[in-house]
C-alpha cells in the first residue's frame, strides 16, 4: 500500500469562488457575473445552485482565444452594460476567476465606469479556501456600501454578528443580547442587502468565525470594535458574554450574572449523561467552525486529539489555537485531504467527523464517522441547547458502531482498494475484530462482556451493542449507565477509556 502524502497544494475544498457565489446568490437584488474559461462555468453554476441559490448567474462565453483580445474589457464592459439595462440589479458582482485574473482583466476600472459593480478576484491560486472567498465578497459588499456613505450612523449598544450559523443560534443571540439590555441589530451574511447596510452602523461586531480577516479590517477602519468566537462550551460562552458587555458599555454586573447562568446551564450539559468521557474524535472542518464544535466535545470530556480546518491561521484564531494547543490538540491549518487520513490512521478516533474519503477510513477501522459538512456544520452549536445537540449526535454515533462493524465484517476478506490495511484494523480492534457485530462501541467492550459486568440490565436486549446504555431495565436506549456500571471507560463509573486501560 502506498504511504499516504500531503499535497500542499491540494487543500481539502472546493474551488474558492463557490463560497463567494453561495453569498452572492442569496443576495436579493444582486446579479453576479463570472469572468474567466468557460469550462469552469458548469461546476461554479452547478454548485451555486445545489448548496446556494435558485438564482441564474450570468458569464460571457470565453475561450482561451478570447483572452487574447485587445478590445475584451470594452466588450465585457457593454455587456455588462446591456444586462443592467435589462435586469436592472442594485448590484452587479463582478468576479475575476483564475484565467481572467491572470491575463489582467481589469474589473476595477469597470467599476469605476459603472458604479453598480462589485469588483471581485477570486483564484485558486489567491483564495485558498472558498471559506475566505465568503471573506473576499463579504469585503466588497462592505466596501461597495462604504463608498456610497451607508456606515455614518453608529447605533449605541448594538451588535451585528457575521457567520453561517444554525438559525436557532441567530434566535439565541438575539435573546440573550436582549436580555443584557443590547440588541442584535443584524445578521449577515443574509438575503438582505440592509442587513449589511445596518451592520455598517453597529458599536460591535461579533465575528462568529475567524476567516473573515479582511472584513474585520472594514470595521477596524470604521472604529467598530470586534469580538471573536461564540458561546459554545462552558468556558467561552462565559468569556463571550463578558467581552461583548465591556465591547458595548452594558452593564457589567448584569453581564457577571448572565454570564455564570449560561455558562452553568451549559456545563450541566456537559457533565450529565451526555457526556463524552473516554471517547476519542478527530474534527476536521473547513471554516473555523471545527474550534467551536471542539470546544464543546473536549469540554464534555472528548479527547480530542486532531482538529484540522482549510483555512489559514490568523489573529482572530489565536485564542482557539492556545486553548486546544494547551489540552494536547494537534491542530493544523491549510490542511490537505492527506493530512486528515494521516491522523485518522495515526489517532484512531471512535469518531472522525470529517470529509467522506476520510469518514470512509474511519469506518473501515470500525468506527462511527461522518461527513462535518452536513451533519455538524448545519446544527446549532451557541449555549446549553446548541450542546446538548452536538452531544446527542455523538452518542447517536457511538450506538450506531455495531451497525457499521457488521458491515465492516461483512467485507473484510473482500479483495478490494483500501485506505488502510486489514492488518492494523486487525491490531486495533484486537479480539473484536472477527465478531463484526459484537466489536466495541465503547473502547473495547463486546455486548457479551458487556453484559456479563455491568449493572445497567441492559442483557440480551442490547442487540451487540456494548453497554454504553440504558437506564437500569431500560437496554435498547443504550445512552445513559446507571451508576454504578462495572464497564471500564463507562461514565457511569467514572472509569478510564477500556481501550487505554487495557
Amino acid at each position: 500500500m502506498e504511504p499516504i502524502k500531503s499535497i500542499k497544494l491540494a487543500t481539502q475544498s472546493p474551488c474558492p469562488a463557490f463560497g463567494a457565489l453561495r453569498i452572492l446568490t442569496r443576495l436579493e437584488g444582486f446579479l453576479p457575473i463570472l469572468l474567466g474559461n468557460h469550462g469552469c462555468y458548469y461546476g461554479l453554476n452547478f454548485l451555486a445552485h445545489f448548496y446556494a441559490a435558485r438564482k441564474s448567474i450570468y458569464a460571457p462565453l470565453l475561450y482561451s482565444i478570447d483572452f487574447t483580445d485587445k478590445n475584451l474589457h470594452h466588450k465585457l464592459l457593454d455587456a455588462i452594460k446591456e444586462i443592467i439595462k435589462e435586469e436592472k440589479p442594485e448590484f452587479v458582482p463582478v468576479i475575476n476567476l483564475c484565467v481572467a485574473t491572470t491575463v489582467g482583466i481589469d474589473i476595477d476600472e469597470m467599476a469605476r465606469e459603472l458604479p453598480e459593480i462589485i469588483p471581485l478576484r477570486v483564484t485558486g491560486f489567491g483564495t485558498r479556501s472558498h471559506a475566505e472567498a465568503k471573506d473576499v465578497a463579504m469585503e466588497g459588499i462592505f466596501k461597495k456600501l462604504r463608498q456610497f456613505g451607508d456606515h455614518k450612523l453608529r447605533e449605541p449598544k448594538a451588535v451585528a454578528s457575521i457567520g453561517e450559523v444554525f438559525p436557532a443560534d441567530t434566535i439565541a443571540l438575539e435573546n440573550l443580547l436582549e436580555k443584557m439590555g443590547l440588541k442584535l441589530r443584524a445578521h449577515v451574511p443574509s438575503k438582505d442587502i440592509n442587513d449589511f447596510r445596518k451592520a455598517l452602523n453597529v458599536s460591535t461586531m461579533a465575528c462568529l468565525h475567524p476567516f473573515y480577516t479582511r472584513t474585520m479590517r472594514q470595521f477596524g477602519e470604521l472604529g467598530i470594535p470586534h469580538i471573536t468566537g461564540g458561546p459554545a462550551g462552558a468556558e467561552m460562552t462565559y468569556a463571550w458574554i463578558k467581552a461583548i458587555a465591556e465591547s458595548t458599555g452594558a452593564d457589567m454586573g448584569l453581564a457577571e450574572q448572565i454570564a455564570q447562568e449560561e455558562r452553568d446551564a451549559v456545563q450541566k450539559v456537559l457533565d450529565g449523561p451526555l457526556n463524552l468521557r473516554g471517547v476519542r474524535i478527530a474534527v476536521a472542518g473547513y471554516e473555523g467552525i471545527e474550534f467551536l464544535v471542539g470546544r464543546i466535545l473536549v469540554e464534555a470530556g472528548a479527547d480530542v486529539p486532531y482538529l484540522s480546518t482549510s483555512i489559514g491561521k490568523s489573529p482572530l484564531c489565536e485564542a482557539d489555537v492556545a486553548w486546544f494547543q494547551a489540552r494536547g490538540t494537534e491542530v493544523k491549518f491549510r490542511k490537505s485531504a492527506a493530512d486528515d487520513l494521516v491522523a485518522v490512521k495515526k489517532y484512531k478516533p471512535d469518531i472522525a467527523l470529517a470529509a467522506t474519503d476520510v469518514a470512509g477510513m474511519g469506518k473501515e477501522l470500525g468506527s462511527a464517522s461522518v461527513y462535518f459538512t452536513n451533519l455538524i456544520a448545519a446544527r446549532p452549536l451557541f449555549l446549553a441547547h446548541g450542546a446538548e445537540n452536538i452531544l446527542s449526535l455523538m452518542h447517536h454515533l457511538l450506538k450506531a458502531r455495531p451497525s457499521i462493524n457488521r458491515v465492516r465484517s461483512f467485507f473484510q476478506d473482500v479483495e478490494m482498494e483500501r485506505s488502510i490495511a486489514i492488518s492494523e484494523v486487525k491490531a486495533h480492534l484486537g479480539d473484536a475484530f472477527a465478531c463484526g457485530w459484537g466489536a466495541p462501541v465503547w473502547g473495547g467492550c463486546s455486548a457479551e462482556e458487556a453484559a456479563a459486568a455491568s449493572d445497567c440490565g441492559c442483557g440480551d436486549a442490547m442487540d451487540g451493542a456494548a453497554c454504553f446504555g440504558g437506564d437500569t431495565g431500560a437496554g435498547a436506549s443504550a445512552m445513559n449507565c446507571a451508576p454504578g456500571c462495572a464497564i471500564a471507560g463507562c461514565p457511569a463509573a467514572g472509569g478510564q477509556n477500556s481501550r487505554e486501560a487495557k
